[in-house]
């Protein structure tokens, strides 16, 4: 199913949720007990080999074995059939049968954190929702309820609430109150345990799918198609579902904490992660070039960025920011201005104006006495983990400075070593202006691909338009380049000019299945390949048969010819096709192809025995065309 047809039908599923959420549900619901029809289809279907072969050890058996010979004659077949049969029912209980992962994070006792927990029970009582097994904290601006199956799609959940550390450090307490019963929410309002089951059923599915894909025979791939015909409709349904399931728990959420700390947590967690992402992670990196370790108080230092760095400005910079993005296909969250308004807020400047830092944290009002042991763990935690990486860095940046010294120091530089000046000087600092060296260098070569799409996202970044010619113009030279141009393209007008984003959409989309088609295209070889001379200069066919005479010791003749693609004819992709000697003890074209394979060609060829299947047929091809081996003298 294309995109936009599954775009689509997640609209028409999303209005029809809205006029009768009930009947909805019970859709969703039978869509995916579909699932399992397929799947049986899918395993009936594999047992027709395996009762077939039986059938016939029976023939046998009860004719005295006079039905040996139609054993024999059909025996072999059934084999072959047996195969993808036992693939195809192992993958299907794998799917029923598969533990998932376990959640990660670190298990915090009610002794550490009894604030916390008494609220928690307080909420199970006030909700009548199942007990919460584990309470994880996570290095996350983030929260979330799993419910993990302890017997694959089967159930018998455990239930984990998982908090992230810098989301309490952000929030005061009523506001994560608000998070914490929208997770539980989740789980008291019913539908969790369906969801669980959806969400595991989707990863299935996706796995299925995947190994449905290597399948080959002809009874196999059209279970294939069965599986790609029912997988959009269901991850269509489950989404539709998925989203009615968050508006849900907003209202919850703003039932049990307060419409007004509901929206502020949402608020808050919006804007901060916006902070993160723009102010926060590049203000860390930034200390690589200077700190050889890692720091030791990074979660200090973002309670006290949050205080001192996101201000009044900045916060309502960040709402219009969030106001601008509509709710959308791509994620089952809606967007913020439509889950505050489900819940009756409306968001303006003076509402962020007043959305000032906690005096105290939930991290500190919930875990007391146990937070500094809490957050020194966390922090030695990210040191070591990162304390390789940061090292690498911190290296490279030491080379980067001494490689701009000598560059530097040099009267004339070569158009390479130009934009490598613009590119060091942007790595050792991230805040350079790099446009008036962008725009010195495309004068002297306005072709110049990096620097084309340097100065065309730098201008689009600045809310300037005319950086969308530079990309224009970066594609017109190298249409390999088209899904990141149109990638930056579709970002800007996303807001600006929804119709113009939807083209740059559509382009990226048709690029997209192009490439897929042409790699998919290039890592087979079928036996139906149609082939033509090849267009190598001397040099280059010269290295390929020095290659063949010094690793072919078995190889009697070896033709080169060029493979034409079907997607698109004027790509190049070579084949080298040979024949082994005739007096050789067994067959040597698996070793000649494992030798061959592991050489370094001057381009990409694949390496076939005209002797195997599917690849006889090649040498009907190779004589109509009057290919001359290569020289083995």
């Amino acid at each position: 199913m294309k995109d936009h047809h599954f775009e689509s039908l997640v609209t028409r599923l999303e209005s029809s949720a809205r006029e009768n959420p009930q009947r909805f549900l019970l859709w969703a619901m039978a869509v995916s007990m579909l699932g399992f029809a397929v799947l049986g289809v899918a395993i009936l279907f594999a047992l027709v080999p395996i009762a077939l072969l039986g059938g016939l050890i029976l023939v046998v058996i009860a004719t005295g074995g006079k039905a040996l010979i139609l054993l024999l004659k059909l025996g072999k077949l059934v084999v072959l059939l047996l195969i993808p049969a036992w693939v195809m029912i192992k993958s299907s209980l794998q799917m029923l049968f598969t533990r998932f992962p376990r959640p990660q994070g670190r298990p915090l006792t009610e002794q550490e954190a009894p604030a916390l927990f008494a609220r928690i029970h307080e909420l199970r009582q006030m909700m009548k929702g199942p007990r919460i097994h584990h309470v994880l904290l996570t290095d996350e601006l983030n929260a979330a309820i799993v419910q993990h199956p302890r017997f694959g799609l089967l159930g018998w959940e455990v239930n984990y609430l998982i908090l992230g550390f810098p989301l309490l450090q952000t929030l005061s307490e009523e506001e994560a109150l608000s998070v914490v019963a929208h997770e539980y929410g989740h789980l008291s309002g019913h539908h969790s345990r369906f969801g669980g089951f959806i969400y595991r059923f989707r990863s299935a599915w996706g796995r299925m799918q995947a190994i449905s894909e290597q399948w080959t025979d002809w009874g196999s791939r059209l279970i294939a198609r069965l599986f790609r015909w029912y997988a959009p409709y269901f991850n269509a349904y489950t989404f539709v579902l998925a989203r009615q399931n968050e508006y849900i728990a907003d209202r919850i959420s703003a039932e049990v904490a307060g419409s007004d700390n509901a929206a502020n947590a949402l608020l808050r967690v919006n804007l901060a992660a916006q902070f993160e992402h723009e102010v926060f992670w590049p203000s860390i990196n930034k200390q690589v070039a200077k700190l050889p370790q890692p720091l030791a108080d990074r979660s200090e230092l973002w309670q006290k960025s949050l205080h001192k760095l996101m201000d009044e400005e900045s916060r309502v910079r960040y709402l219009g920011i969030a106001n601008k993005r509509c709710t959308d296909h791509l994620d089952t969250h809606p967007a913020l201005s439509d889950r505050l308004r489900a819940i009756g807020i409306e968001a303006d400047e003076a509402s962020v104006r007043n959305l000032l830092p906690p005096k105290h944290s939930a991290a500190e009002m919930w875990l007391g006495s146990a937070l500094h042991g809490i957050q020194t763990e966390f922090d030695q935690k990210w040191q070591r983990d990162a304390a390789e990486r940061w090292q690498e860095r911190h290296k490279y940046l030491a080379e980067c400075n001494e490689q701009l010294t000598h560059l530097h120091a040099m009267e004339k530089l070569s158009d390479d070593e130009y934009w490598e000046v613009i590119r060091l000087s942007t790595e050792l600092d991230p805040d350079f202006d790099q446009l008036p060296l962008l725009n010195e260098l495309l004068q002297l070569v306005p072709n110049h691909a990096s620097a084309l799409y340097r100065r065309g996202t730098l201008l689009l970044e600045k809310e300037d338009a005319s950086g969308i010619a530079d990309l224009e113009n970066l594609i017109l030279k190298d249409s390999s380049a088209t899904l990141a141009a149109c990638e930056a393209a579709w970002r800007f007008y996303l807001e600006r000019d929804p119709a113009l984003a939807e083209k740059y959409r559509e382009r990226w989309i048709a690029r997209s299945e192009y490439e897929n088609g042409v790699n998919t295209e290039f890592r087979t070889l079928p036996g139906d390949a149609t082939l033509a001379l090849h267009d190598l200069d001397a040099a280059t066919e010269e290295a390929i048969r020095k290659i063949v005479l010094m690793h072919g010791k078995y190889i009697r003749r070896a033709y080169l010819v060029r493979r034409v693609l079907k997607c698109d004819d004027t790509l190049h992709d070579y084949v080298l096709a040979f024949e082994t000697k005739f007096m050789t003890l067994g067959d040597k074209s698996k070793k000649v192809i494992e030798t061959l394979v592991k050489q370094e060609f001057p381009v990409r060829a694949f390496v076939v025995h005209l002797g195997s299947q599917p690849y006889k047929r090649f040498r009907k091809q190779i004589k109509l065309m009057k290919v001359e081996p290569l020289p083995l003298r």
